[in-house]
């Protein structure tokens, strides 16, 4: 599953550049970062654990070091209908589907 992450991103054409990638991972266990310029100079830091039973993930976009969008599924927000999956806007937290990297690359085009 990771690899294919990182040829989404290759392939996008809002990403510019790979910047970096560290992954770690055995027996169904893995951790994925990857961080990617975008053509407008925003950052994308991409978070992915996955181990036999389930996935987190993080999408984390930013310009400068102030925050322009986050999708993630962290279990905090019980009160948002999508729970556990979300999205940070400034201070608003939404509603989101559970995310794909070609999913918030498709939303983030819409953006840059």
């Amino acid at each position: 599953m990771h690899h294919n992450i990182l040829k989404v991103l290759k392939r996008s054409k809002i990403v510019a550049k790979i910047i970096s990638v560290d992954f770690d991972g055995a027996a169904g266990y893995s951790i994925l970062k990857i961080r990617a310029e975008l053509i407008n100079g925003w950052q994308l830091q991409v978070w992915e654990h996955e181990t036999p039973a389930a996935r987190r993930y993080a999408y984390h976009v930013f310009d400068a070091d102030a925050m322009v969008m986050r999708w993630d599924n962290a279990p905090h927000h019980r009160d948002i209908s999508t729970f556990p999956h979300h999205k940070h806007m400034g201070e608003e937290i939404a509603e989101s589907e559970e995310m794909q990297i070609s999913d918030v690359l498709a939303e983030l085009e819409k953006m840059v």
